[in-house]
Order: C-alpha cells, then structure tokens, then sequence
C-alpha cells in the first residue's frame, strides 16, 4: 500500500469509487503527483480535505464526449447526473451540449480514429492498477488494444495550435506539454508493460473547441514518456513523506490555498512582486 489512510481499506478499485478520496489515499496516480510538484501544501490539503464537486465547464464537456465514446449507457448516466447543464428546462441542448455534439461528430466521421480507437479488440475505459517506484498507482485508460500493443486516450481543448508559455522551459509549448500529457501516458505505458511484458505504443486524440472543431491524432514519443518516469522517480519519494506526514509540505505561494492561507513573515522589494 502506498500511503496510511486514514481508515483501513477494504473496497476494491472500480468504476464508481475510481476518483474517490478513499482511493485517492490508496492510489497514487498521475494526475494527483503532477499536483504535489505543483504545490504540496495545496495537494495534501486537498487530500485531507476534498472539495466539494463542483462542475467545471471545460470538464463537463470533455467528460460530454468521453461518455459517449464509452458506450451508450455511460453516455446516457452522464447525461441524466448533469440535465441541467447540458438542456434548458424546455428540453433543447444548450450550447454547451452543442458543441459536445460537434466534437463527438467530428471523431466518430474520421476513418483513422474509428481504426484505432473502435477496432475489434478494443476495451474502453480500462482500470489498471500496478506498483511503480515502490508506490501503489491506478490509471483510467479511455481505449486499450493489448493484442496490437497500444492505447489510445482522448483529449479535448479550447484550440489545438494555441501556444502556452512554460516558465520552466523559457519557451512556448503545446498544450501537452504545458499539461505533462508525457508523464500521464508514461505512468499508463510503463504500468501495462509490467502487466502485460510486453511493449505498448500511446495515441492521443486531440478535438477542440473551436468553431471547426479541429482533430488531432498525436503519437507521444517514448523519449519524453521515459524522460517523465525518470522524474517520477526521483520525486516520488518526497510525494510519499508528504502524504505520510513525515516532512512539513512546501507552499508555492502562488495558487489559491497558498494565497488565501499565507501569513506575512517578512518584506520584500518591488522587484519580488513580478512572477515568473
């Protein structure tokens, strides 16, 4: 087990409790490590003290389409949890429905999506659980062909071609860059080698939000996957001792939780108020 949870565990890791806090503290997974570099103090607060679910416009969306390319019956849940996002009291679709529809149009009419994303010998939305650098991590895979050796996983975002400042890198960077899309895919790469002993090629598909609704099909190299395992590897550890209490969580002082927390201990100079 990767980290103490508060209270011993017993349910087993499935559909419905996938994005649980109590699996949470079981389970490391991508996107929770990405949000301990991000901040530790804000993540194991978020950990200890899980926010109230509150629908995200860009998520509800993305999670529109999801839904949909799952099954029928996903598809249909989804929409019955969220009505009222998706359909006025009348029952026509708003706009945001809309454009979930467009984009879902645009990946079912494209032949190479279809080829990969819906063969045959695809599973959709494949739970996976595995150990990584001596932690317990789960992944959630949209579309899993273990005969071919790949995965496929989509994304939606507000523009495909829209440049993204990285303070890291001095540079403009795609959008899977400035989300580390990388070390996701690594984690799910590096888990179904272990699973399956063998080697695994990842594809993303990528459907935007604007007025064309432009596709993507992007193959994530395997240089930048194993350049993030190697990052997971050397971080992994302090994101455990956090989690565990065992050393004081590092404020960035930069997000909400640090900003409505901080407490003034000392002056600065006019130049320390620009943020890189």
């Amino acid at each position: 087990m990767m980290m103490q949870a508060p209270t011993k565990l017993k349910k087993k890791l499935n559909r419905e409790n996938y994005y649980s806090n109590e699996m949470d503290w079981k389970y490391m997974s991508a996107t929770m490590f990405k949000n301990f570099i991000k901040c530790e103090a804000d993540a194991l607060n978020k950990l200890k003290h899980p926010p109230e679910q509150v629908d995200n416009k860009a998520l509800l969306i993305g999670n529109y389409v999801h839904s949909y390319m799952e099954s029928n019956k996903a598809y249909q849940e989804f929409v019955d949890d969220h009505h009222d996002f998706f359909f006025t009291q009348k029952g026509s679709k708003r706009a945001d429905a809309v454009l979930g529809d467009k984009m879902i149009k645009k990946l079912e009419h494209d032949a190479l999506f279809q080829y990969f994303y819906s063969s045959k010998n695809c599973e959709k939305e494949v739970i996976l659980t595995g150990e990584l650098f001596d932690a317990q991590w789960k992944a959630r895979i949209d579309s899993l062909n273990v005969e071919k050796g790949y995965f496929c996983d989509i994304k939606t975002t507000r523009e495909l071609h829209k440049r993204y400042w990285s303070g890291e890198k001095r540079t403009w960077v795609s959008f899977i860059e400035a989300y580390n899309y990388a070390l996701q895919m690594g984690v799910y790469k590096r888990l179904l080698q272990h699973k399956y002993h063998k080697p695994f090629n990842c594809y993303i598909f990528a459907v935007d939000k604007t007025q064309d609704t432009e596709l993507e099909a992007i193959q994530m190299p395997n240089e930048d996957m194993d350049e993030q395992m190697s990052f997971i590897e050397e971080h992994i550890k302090r994101v455990k001792e956090v989690i565990a209490g065992d050393v004081e969580p590092l404020r960035c002082e930069r997000c909400a939780y640090c900003k409505s927390t901080r407490k003034l201990n000392r002056f600065i100079t006019p130049a320390e108020l620009i943020l890189e």
